[in-house]
């Protein structure tokens, strides 16, 4: 009960904190995206200049594709991006150091914060601002159902990034990629079955992100992605059952094989 009220508590902070949208706002319109920036000059910090906005644009139109492809999804209504300053971002969205996704499937939103500078993304092998976490819940919301757990719903977004964090890698801010950091939750005794990551809500995100994106993944590759996504929007009592009714085999059965499996990393 105290984990059902606590994954309640986070859908409800989620889907009802209203992002404060007001303007001004430079618009611009792509072909997949539409994304409103701040004018130059807004506030202290620094506000997108054209080629920021163009490049964010275009990084997003990749990411719509590249998601698509990974998740046999087939998004094609335009998103709208919301890209605050970092210094208004907290007040108006709830952070500075990223945003969330709207979980309202027919507003397809997303607000964030602007960085100035790039991170290199070495799991996409390009420098991005935004990144994929967040437009990955846009795209299951819209194709796959309703958010209904974290093992799913982070899970998706976590495997699809790959990245959690970032890190200063010889001066270059580098997105903290999942394979490595599980290699150091390993190491540190901090590993977690898929049962934990399935029915303990309250693992922090820096344990829990890496080792579900890690999870889902293998999967992906074990059972195939049609398969898994048969799953996504089910609720969390349900999913033992109806996961040996997909894949053929119990989640018991599967945990061991995946424990097993990390013993080789």
């Amino acid at each position: 009960m105290r984990q059902t009220i606590l994954l309640l508590i986070l859908f409800l902070t989620l889907s009802s904190w209203k992002a404060d949208t007001s303007g001004p706002w430079i618009i611009t319109k792509g072909e997949k995206i539409v994304l409103y920036s701040r004018p130059l000059g807004y506030s202290k910090a620094e506000s997108p200049d054209s080629i920021a906005i163009q490049t964010i644009i275009q990084e997003q139109k990749y990411v719509i594709d590249y998601i698509n492809k990974r998740l046999n999804t087939n998004l094609d209504s335009k998103v709208k991006i919301y890209l605050y300053n970092q210094d208004e971002a907290k007040e108006k969205i709830g952070t500075n150091s990223g945003g969330f996704a709207s979980l309202n499937k027919f507003k397809r939103h997303i607000y964030f914060t602007f960085h100035s500078k790039p991170y290199l993304n070495t799991v996409l092998n390009k420098y991005d601002y935004m990144g994929v976490h967040e437009m990955v819940h846009i795209i299951t919301i819209n194709q796959l159902g309703n958010l209904r757990t974290r093992f799913f719903g982070e899970g998706y977004s976590n495997a699809i990034d790959g990245n959690y964090g970032c890190e200063n890698v010889n001066g270059i801010l580098t997105r903290r990629r999942n394979d490595s950091t599980l290699i150091k939750i390993r190491e540190n005794g901090k590993l977690l079955k898929p049962s934990d990551l399935l029915y303990n809500d309250s693992v922090p995100e820096s344990l829990f992100y890496p080792q579900i994106g890690c999870l889902i993944n293998w999967m992906f590759e074990k059972y195939g992605v049609d398969k898994i996504n048969l799953l996504y929007d089910l609720k969390r009592d349900k999913i033992e059952a109806e996961f040996k009714k997909v894949t053929g085999v119990s989640f018991a059965y599967m945990e061991n094989e995946y424990m097993e499996y990390l013993k080789t990393k």
